[in-house]
C-alpha cells in the first residue's frame, strides 16, 4: 500500500503552513433556498410549535385557546405561549368575545397573507441589518464557536 511519501524524503510543509488558504480562490456561490418555515423561524424567532399553531389558527378562524389546544393535542398554556409569540410577531390577532353565561374568551385570527408577507419582509430587513453588523464586528480569526 502506498502512503504517498515513497521517496522517503521529508515533506516541506512550510509553504503550506505559511498560507493555508489561497486568497484568490473563489467561494462557492451555491446558496440553498430557504423554506418558508426556515425564514419565519430565523427572522421572527418562531419555533416549530408556533408555526403549527399558526396553521391551526389559519384553518380555524375565531378559535379559542381551548379549541386550538384540542386540535393540536397540546396543553393550553403551551398553545397560549405560541399565540403570544405569533401575536407579538404580528401574524395573528385576537378579539375578545363575550360569553352568554358571563365572562369572555379570546378568539384568534390569522392576519391576511399580504400582512404576513409585509411583516416577514420587515423582519427580514431588520435581521439582515443585524446579521451584517455581526459580520462586520466579528473577529473571524478568533474562536467564534464560543458564541453558540
Amino acid at each position: 500500500m502506498s502512503s504517498g511519501a515513497e521517496s522517503g524524503a521529508p515533506r516541506d510543509w512550510s509553504a503550506l503552513m505559511a498560507n493555508r488558504c489561497d486568497p484568490d480562490s473563489e467561494p462557492s456561490t451555491r446558496t440553498p433556498d430557504p423554506s418558508a418555515v426556515t425564514v419565519a423561524q430565523t427572522v421572527l424567532g418562531l419555533r416549530s410549535q408556533d408555526l403549527a399553531t399558526y396553521d391551526a389558527v389559519s384553518s380555524q378562524p375565531g378559535a379559542s385557546t381551548k379549541e386550538l389546544a384540542a386540535e393540536l393535542d397540546r396543553d393550553r398554556s403551551n398553545v397560549n405561549r405560541s399565540l403570544t409569540r405569533l401575536d407579538e410577531a404580528g401574524l395573528v390577532c385576537r378579539q375578545r368575545r363575550l360569553l352568554e353565561s358571563g365572562g369572555y374568551f379570546y378568539a384568534y385570527f390569522a392576519e391576511p397573507s399580504e400582512t404576513v408577507t409585509n411583516r416577514l419582509r420587515e423582519a427580514l430587513d431588520r435581521w439582515t441589518e443585524a446579521a451584517a453588523s455581526t459580520i462586520d464586528t466579528t473577529q473571524w480569526n478568533e474562536r467564534i464557536a464560543s458564541d453558540v
